[in-house]
């Protein structure tokens, strides 16, 4: 089943689903559109409207953190697996059809690193077990930075490859994985300093804990996978030797600080 089929048939809060908040025309969307919606996201909202009047909208789309999934494992965060439901929350998918393709942008409020958490959430909706598993050639994620930008992105993506597409933005956030990794480390580090304010001032505090365990788990997942894809890491510093790939891309996703889940209670 293709990607467009799959994500039209979520049920909403609309229709007593709980996977998602709205799916259904980005048209219908932009008419109930929260007033507290980041302003550039809704200006990039109303221009890819713009471009296609036939395109939908998946609005939070909740998805689980699967322990069956071999990289889970590996990783090792075992704090993730505490968290229940639906924990992982993909702010806004847009998806459509042109001709025969159809296709889907993952889209995040824009800051200097929410790319990796961009990434981090294509490969938790794309990986074993998950509902767009399937999915991986028909998905880019990118981040809301600016409407040229996104619709640069946009008018490419029924007719370029979607993993290419991939990669042109990978290449515009940084230029090779040690980059990546310090963006990661650094980000992970951020949140772990402003972990104790964040709670302090949410006013649910069970939400606020399993958004901070979720991001310290999409980092981790960025590191990990982004550094198991690099064929030149596997041929170049591994020697085609997977598992020596694989055992330094656990090391690299171990190097992410978190507060642990029972240490953020504690802290309440």
């Amino acid at each position: 089943m293709a990607i467009y089929q799959i994500l039209e048939e979520i049920k909403d809060v609309r229709k007593e689903g709980e996977l998602c908040d709205f799916n259904g025309y980005l048209e219908d969307y932009l008419e109930v559109i929260d007033s507290s919606e980041d302003q550039p996201m809704k200006d990039i909202l109303h221009a890819l409207f713009e471009e296609n009047h036939d395109l939908k909208i998946c609005v939070n789309l909740r998805a689980d953190i699967n322990r069956q999934v071999i990289s889970n494992q590996i990783i090792r965060y075992k704090d993730a697996f505490k968290l229940q439901g639906h924990p992982v929350i993909c702010p806004v998918i847009i998806y459509g059809k042109q001709d025969d393709a159809e296709r889907a942008l993952i889209l995040v409020q824009h800051s200097d690193r929410s790319y990796l958490y961009a990434k981090g959430l294509y490969y938790t909706l794309t990986e074993p077990y998950s509902f767009l598993a399937d999915c991986k050639n028909e998905l880019v994620a990118v981040t809301a930075e600016s409407v040229d930008g996104v619709l640069a992105t946009f008018r490419k993506l029924f007719s370029v490859k979607a993993g290419a597409l991939q990669r042109e933005a990978d290449r515009n956030r940084f230029s090779n994985y040690e980059q990546l990794k310090k963006d990661a480390l650094d980000e992970a580090e951020a949140v772990k300093e402003n972990a104790e304010t964040e709670l302090r001032e949410a006013e649910d505090k069970e939400a606020m804990i399993y958004s901070l365990v979720v991001r310290w788990f999409l980092l981790k997942k960025v590191v990990y996978v982004q550094y198991m894809v690099n064929k030149d890491m596997l041929q170049n510093v591994h020697e085609g030797n997977i598992k020596k790939q694989r055992n330094q891309a656990k090391i690299n996703a171990d190097e992410i600080p978190f507060i642990s889940y029972s240490e953020l209670w504690r802290s309440i």
